[in-house]
């Protein structure tokens, strides 16, 4: 059993790391290498995962590459959620306020990094993806098993907080608008009894004090959201202005660059020309020397053939004289 757990866990980490568009492929190619193992049943658990959305994607690759980052955000929505019970129990507003701003600071942080690693895989981060991402955010913080999800890489869908504000505290029961708190009840089963006139008119009050609360904090965390969403597409703005003056920037040195390179080629294309002619200027030269020294030679082969004829003729003439001064000489 535990075996199984362990390759469906490791195939779990490897495909949620993946972009998403590879996610299906290679989950059907993983669980059927698992069924050609013989393993049946890490094949089908393997089958059955789910393919996050786009802002889950970003959310899991940020667990895996911000693990730190994520663990304040956690810790941040526990501070909160204490904070949060000890105002319901008539504590001070201003610790509540202070674990709620850094709360929103944490989740802020985050989305925007989200968004970035989106945004390096292709995906365009548009405002209603941080949107997704930032509530995702809130819910992990204020709501254990999201935050477990995210803690792990494992989430498949953007979530959201629920509750007053933000997240339902520690085993309190989902309850309507204006409804009196779990908290608020069990301070009043401890008072005294006044009478059920009393009771009424207390409950009455609490309730309109809850009321009150919850309009106050709807109020502040719609100022908040848009005090938030304003700054997300003001860096938002920021980063597509960066990202187009770096741009521009590449595509002109891209331009240098290859201006260069023709500038190059040109010049070894101007030489490469120069070295052919003077090769052939060179060429030419050696062919009219060539066609002279054969005319020479031919001319001295005629030249000695002459000679040779006119040395054997001498030789005749001479034998002859010869010839002719000796029978002169009988003779006298």
């Amino acid at each position: 059993m535990a075996a199984r757990t362990n390759a469906v866990n490791q195939a779990a980490d490897e495909l949620y790391a993946l972009p998403p568009a590879e996610f299906t492929r290679a989950r059907d190619e993983r669980a059927k290498t698992l069924r050609k193992d013989g393993k049946r049943e890490e094949a089908d658990a393997v089958k059955g995962l789910r393919k996050p959305t786009l802002a889950a994607w970003a959310l899991n690759q940020l667990a895996r590459r911000a693990p730190k980052e994520v663990e304040r955000l956690l810790a941040a929505g526990e501070e909160l959620r204490a904070a949060q019970e000890e105002l319901l129990a008539g504590g001070d507003r201003k610790a509540f306020q202070g674990a709620a701003a850094k709360e929103r600071d944490q989740v802020a942080g985050l989305a925007t990094e989200a968004a970035s690693i989106a945004a390096e895989a292709g995906e365009r981060a548009s405002p209603g993806l941080e949107e997704k991402v930032a509530a995702t955010l809130h819910a992990a913080a204020l709501d254990e098993e999201t935050g477990e999800q995210l803690r792990a890489g494992r989430l498949l869908r953007e979530r959201e907080a629920i509750g007053g504000f933000g997240a339902m505290t520690a085993g309190a029961p989902a309850r309507g608008r204006g409804a009196p708190t779990a908290t608020s009840e069990a301070r009043e089963a401890m008072e005294p009894k006044r009478g059920q006139a009393g009771g009424r008119a207390k409950r009455s009050e609490s309730a309109g004090a809850e009321r009150g609360k919850a309009a106050s904090g709807t109020a502040t965390r719609r100022k908040a959201g848009a005090a938030d969403a304003k700054r997300r597409k003001a860096e938002e703005d920021k980063r597509r202005v960066e990202a187009e003056r770096r741009e521009e920037a590449e595509r002109r040195q891209r331009l240098a660059a290859a201006r260069t390179d023709e500038r190059h080629a040109r010049r070894e294309l101007e030489a490469a020309a120069k070295a052919i002619q003077h090769a052939d200027t060179r060429a030419e030269a050696a062919r009219t020397h060539a066609e002279e020294a054969n005319r020479r030679a031919r001319t001295t082969a005629e030249r000695l053939k002459d000679a040779r004829r006119d040395q054997a003729a001498a030789k005749r003439a001479h034998a002859r004289a010869e010839r002719a001064l000796a029978a002169a000489e009988r003779e006298s």
